[in-house]
């Protein structure tokens, strides 16, 4: 099956995020809402120059997009983006959309969000502008429907059910760090490369 890609238009979702590292807990949310949302492709775009201190990814930019490849290699629907490398200034997440929807005007977009983002979603860069540019669902996660019943912002997002997982990169970094197993929370590809590189030791 060919590779999709955004420049036939249709409906893309966007995934962003640190992916440090990238885990089985992205790859679910991002199939569960391929499925619930009937989405031609979902794009995957690493996050190199994130506007919150706190955001700051501990593995580099280049080790981040490589265990992205070997993450979605071989699934003709999913695509990495280096946008955030190339568009200058923090990455905002609504400067980003504002360069896909310029970009790829024939393209439907749906951004991406673990429940978790709803109950930050106040703190990020102009969120009404965000809601206005481009559709967002949510898919659930562990501990936080509650957060998105609170959500001022629930009655203008979607929200789609998927496999609860309880796995984060944080997790997985200080499992890492403790000398820890981590397999079955990510593919097995990346814990051979993170374990190859000695990363977040």
């Amino acid at each position: 099956m060919p590779q999709a890609s955004p420049n036939d238009g249709g409906n893309w979702g966007i995934m962003g995020g640190a992916f440090d590292p990238i885990h089985n807990g992205h790859l679910i949310l991002a199939e569960s809402a391929f499925e619930a949302n009937s989405l031609d492709g979902v794009l995957f775009i690493p996050s190199y120059n994130p506007p919150h201190r706190s955001l700051k990814p501990i593995a580099d930019f280049e080790d981040r997009v490589k265990m992205i490849e070997l993450a979605i290699g071989g699934n003709s629907r999913y695509c990495l983006s280096r946008l955030e490398e190339n568009i200058g200034g923090p990455g905002y997440t609504l400067a980003i959309i504002k360069h896909l929807k310029n970009n790829y005007s024939n393209t439907n977009w749906f951004l991406i969000l673990g429940a978790d983002n709803i109950a930050i979603f106040d703190s990020w860069y102009k969120p009404e502008e965000i809601i206005k540019q481009v559709k967002i669902i949510v898919g659930g996660r562990p501990g936080y429907n509650k957060e998105y019943e609170k959500s001022i912002w629930r009655n203008k997002i979607e929200r789609f059910d998927m496999i609860q997982t309880d796995v984060s990169s944080t997790t997985i970094r200080q499992l890492i760090k403790d000398n820890n197993s981590i397999e079955g929370l990510l593919p097995d590809s990346i814990g051979k490369f993170i374990q190859d590189k000695g990363l977040y030791k």
